[in-house]
């Protein structure tokens, strides 16, 4: 089987994205599934997962210029660092959950925090940033005003599935 129909295939019997986002001003938690659509083959995460992260930041600002506001500066240190080990214990461990965003906000010295995660088979950048914009839960924190640092992750898991993890976050 070619290499693109075995990917497609992939997509279609493992295709589904599992999003969770916590608000910590609300200090609620919802859980999100979706179905991933057709996989957009420009950019393999496997191949670049540093240039796979660049290009995802870059579609997040660009959403959030188009909605009129400011991009995230991209990356803060310490938001980035609990992103990446989040990402690798969500990897490691297989539970798909939120960390406690008090953590993120205590560490880091921030006054707001809000995170996003993503887990499926041949992901890119489109399709995390759409699955995001599709959910209200998501979609407020891609374009929360006040959001003005960025940590984002990607791991792959044992399954091969790849594992999300974006922390916004403000010292407002």
């Amino acid at each position: 089987m070619s290499r693109v129909l075995t990917r497609l295939l992939a997509a279609l019997t493992a295709g589904l994205v599992i999003s969770l986002t916590c608000l910590l001003s609300a200090a609620t938690a919802q859980a999100q599934v979706w179905v991933v659509p057709a996989p957009d083959l420009s950019l393999d995460p496997s191949l670049n997962l540093d240039e796979f992260e660049n290009r995802l930041m870059g579609s997040i600002n660009e959403v959030r210029v188009n909605a009129g506001l400011k991009p995230v500066r991209y990356f803060d240190s310490c938001v980035d660092q609990m992103a990446e080990s989040w990402a690798t214990r969500i990897a490691t461990t297989g539970a798909l959950e939120h960390r406690d965003q008090h953590i993120v906000l205590r560490r880091c010295d921030q006054a707001w925090a809000g995170e996003d995660l993503v887990r499926g088979s041949l992901l890119t950048p489109a399709i995390v940033v759409q699955a995001w914009m599709d959910s209200p839960s998501h979609r407020e924190i891609l374009l929360k005003k006040r959001a003005s640092l960025a940590g984002l992750a990607i791991s792959v898991d044992g399954s091969g599935r790849f594992v999300g993890v974006l922390n916004f976050t403000d010292k407002r």
